[in-house]
């Protein structure tokens, strides 16, 4: 059975040829589907963990502004989030870490804020503080925000390194009761601070008493970005002139031990934000017309659209190609077979069964995509390195996007260059690794089971339809 496979390879070396090349062909289609659909899957893990997965229990404020009567001020709607409601949240299932915030608003003697704006006149500004002196401080009369944590270690500002400490460390769960702090390093500048000094800020209550707090340097950061910097209207709304505290030491200053201004709950995975949602909403007797739970998932969502949408589209493309690439083997065999009736019909004659012509015809359809399937892990490696390189600049033209008028030079060059830019990324796989799908181990393993499936329908059909005959019949139907 194997010996006359191998004959009729020698024997019919043009329809040899043929098939090696159309499943060369197929083989690195399938290289290319298998790329595409390993890219996608790389670039959602990828931005499962750099978007992060924090959900923040906070008051509705849309719901407070429908709710609200006309003329009615802001603190009188706003509805506090308690702590007794957010530990309903903190050990729910997906649940990994959590963080409380308690923000308000202080002054100090011991120390400047850094300026929003200069003062055209020091007696100005002291007659405006001995004109406030014995009101209330509200919010822009502040000159700091001190920002209460139950932990600094999952902060945004600081896992996207907006934020970076410059010297000492950062509040963990253990300072929730101590009087450390963390500042900026250009408040701690213009102050001469540095990591163990100590300075006094004291808050105001609704009652015009004074709750005064020493507080000591542990670390201090250096901003960044100056994206929070611009158009504020107050030195406490200035990002530099906040002052990070433990949790108790911020509700002494905001007199109240149980109101928090929000919870944040870092979830194991972003996927899970929405089963966190429903489960929040069946279990915990929280008021969700008040208050709501805000993931700010709208860049995690549409990402992981656009890339689901990709991965669909390759693994439509892989049924095509392993749908059309059967259908044209299964034609060619077809041909091929009607002038080989007599060869069948002699072979049934002499008592062969025809699950063993079958296996001859399978035999000899492997042994040429043996041969294919070598080829196309070389060829197949420069087609996924082109399709990585595609995918590696549709991702980075998302990240940014430029304008560029072309003139005679550019379009020239643009035109000229275009085959050697094709070679080049054909040649060399992406920088990127977390997009260089490059031949793997299980790419070679999907594309061996996809060739072996192709292989075997486009053998077992026209066998059928050959091999239903009799041998009288097929030596009768015998052409040439």
């Amino acid at each position: 059975m194997i010996k006359n496979a191998i004959l009729s390879i020698k024997k019919n070396v043009g329809k040899t040829i043929l098939l090696l090349v159309l499943m060369c062909v197929i083989a690195n289609l399938v290289i290319a589907g298998l790329s595409i659909k390993n890219a996608t899957s790389k670039s959602m893990e990828q931005v499962r963990t750099s978007l992060g997965s924090d959900v923040t229990l906070t008051y509705n404020m849309q719901n407070m502004m429908k709710n609200r009567d006309k003329g009615e001020a802001m603190d009188e709607v706003i509805s506090p989030v308690t702590i007794k409601m957010a530990d309903q949240l903190k050990d729910l299932t997906y649940v990994k870490s959590y963080n409380y915030t308690v923000n308000v608003g202080v002054t100090s003697d011991d120390i400047d804020p850094v300026e929003m704006s200069k003062s055209e006149d020091s007696s100005t500004n002291d007659d405006r503080k001995n004109f406030m002196g014995n009101m209330p401080k509200m919010m822009d009369q502040n000159d700091f925000t001190v920002v209460g944590n139950t932990t600094m270690e999952n902060m945004s500002e600081f896992l996207n390194e907006n934020y970076v400490l410059k010297s000492g460390r950062l509040l963990t769960q253990k300072d929730a009761d101590s009087k450390n702090c963390v500042i900026e390093t250009t408040l701690a500048s213009d102050n001469d601070l540095k990591v163990g000094d100590t300075f006094s800020v004291t808050s105001t209550n609704a009652d015009n008493e004074e709750i005064t707090v020493k507080l000591k340097i542990v670390g201090i950061y250096t901003m960044q970005t100056n994206d929070q910097i611009g158009g504020m209207m107050s030195n406490r709304q200035n990002p530099i002139n906040q002052i990070y505290t433990g949790l108790t030491i911020a509700q002494k200053l905001n007199d109240s031990t149980t109101n928090i201004s929000k919870a944040i709950y870092y979830l194991d995975d972003p996927e899970h934000i929405e089963a966190f949602k429903a489960k929040a909403k069946s279990v915990t007797d929280i008021d969700f017309e008040t208050y709501t739970l805000d993931a700010n998932d709208q860049v995690y969502q549409r990402s992981i659209d656009s890339l689901e949408n990709m991965e669909q589209f390759a693994t439509i493309f892989l049924w095509v190609v392993i749908g059309a690439g059967s259908a044209i083997l299964c034609l060619i065999l077809i041909l091929t077979m009607r002038s080989r009736f007599y060869e069948f019909g002699v072979f049934l004659s002499l008592g062969q069964s025809k699950i063993k012509i079958m296996l001859q015809q399978l035999f000899e359809i492997l042994m040429i995509a043996v041969v294919s399937f070598g080829i196309s892990l070389g060829t197949g490696k420069m087609v996924s390195n082109v399709v990585s390189s595609m995918l590696e600049s549709t991702q980075n033209s998302q990240k940014q996007v430029m304008m560029e008028m072309p003139n005679e030079k550019t379009t020239e060059a643009s035109s000229g260059n275009t085959k050697q830019d094709l070679f080049d990324k054909a040649m060399n796989a992406p920088t990127n690794s977390e997009l260089d799908v490059s031949l793997t181990p299980q790419t070679v393993i999907q594309l061996a089971e996809i060739t072996g499936l192709i292989c075997l329908v486009s053998v077992v059909l026209p066998s059928i339809y050959i091999l239903r005959l009799s041998p009288r019949e097929i030596l009768v139907k015998k052409e040439g």
